[in-house]
């Protein structure tokens, strides 16, 4: 009474290498974007300062409602990178 042993599959290898692969390739992925992320959301060295032209602008009198334009020139004279965040609010100081 001779017993034939029952031929076992082979091991799956292929899928097992492509999982752990694709494991690593989104670990690389993920790393590589949290550095670059790092990098860019503002760790600049250096300090900036902010200068501008002028601080005041006399209009002399105008008509009720007449649209004015003025221009004013903004410089970074720091060595770091500005920011401005939100747009700065005009305030009239005599006359409403």
């Amino acid at each position: 009474m001779s017993k034939k042993k029952a031929a076992l599959p082979a091991p799956r290898r292929g899928r097992r290498r492509w999982v752990v692969g694709g494991v690593l390739a989104a670990i690389v992925a993920g790393a590589g974007t949290f550095w670059w992320q790092s990098e860019s959301l503002g760790t600049y060295s250096g300090t900036p300062r902010l200068v501008v032209d002028r601080e005041v602008v006399e209009l002399g009198t105008l008509p009720f409602e007449a649209p004015v334009r003025v221009v004013f020139t903004l410089t970074n004279a720091g060595d770091g990178a500005l920011k401005i965040a939100e747009v700065p609010r005009v305030k009239a100081v005599v006359g409403c």
